[in-house]
């Protein structure tokens, strides 16, 4: 779980904290600082394009600016189909290796502390209150290249592709048997 959302008790000390920092549109390098795999939950009093009960990742991204201003934003990446283009931009960002087809593995084991550079644009949006806001939101991850921010010096990435899985194929098996019973503990789902 984001640290940012730990439950604090009655009794316990707070820090300081640091101030939302809204960073200008431009490219910056980010460090992922935070992975949660879970199941998106489809809002009964609305519709939405996202299958229901479809896998979700949620990720931290820090964000780093050549000033040393440092901003945090959170990315949800949902596994179905009409996404692939995003998961595939994340992962070639952070240095996933592609085939020719320009197909990526994801290896979700190999996201948290991975590098990459991502094009930052600002949000305006109306708050709560019916006034005015700004945030940041990522546009586009970027392809690693040779070039980037000034004062920035790009880490050396450590993404290892995932092992293929080289399982014989089964012959003469009912793909989904029979089942009297709902998976239990979340059994069922491979991540």
């Amino acid at each position: 779980m984001n640290d940012d959302m730990q439950i604090l008790g009655w009794d316990d000390e707070v820090e300081a904290g640091s101030p939302f920092v809204l960073l200008p549109e431009g490219d910056y390098p980010f460090t992922i600082t935070g992975l949660e795999k879970g199941i998106y939950e489809k809002p009964a009093d609305r519709t939405t394009k996202i299958p229901a009960n479809c896998p979700m990742a949620t990720v931290s991204l820090e964000f780093t600016a050549a000033t040393g201003e440092k901003s945090t934003l959170t990315e949800k990446f949902y596994l179905y189909k009409k996404m692939q283009w995003k998961i595939n931009q994340f992962f070639t960002a952070i240095g996933a290796p592609k085939n020719a087809d320009g197909v990526i593995k994801m290896n979700w084991a190999t996201v948290l502390g991975a590098h990459g550079t991502a094009k930052l644009v600002v949000n305006n949006y109306t708050d709560r209150n019916d006034k005015p806001a700004q945030n940041n939101r990522i546009k586009d991850f970027l392809e690693p290249t040779q070039q980037t921010a000034p004062g920035y010096q790009a880490p050396q990435q450590s993404y290892q592709q995932p092992p293929a899985q080289t399982q014989p194929p089964q012959q003469n098996v009912t793909p989904f048997p029979q089942q009297t019973a709902a998976p239990q503990n979340g059994a069922g789902y491979n991540f």
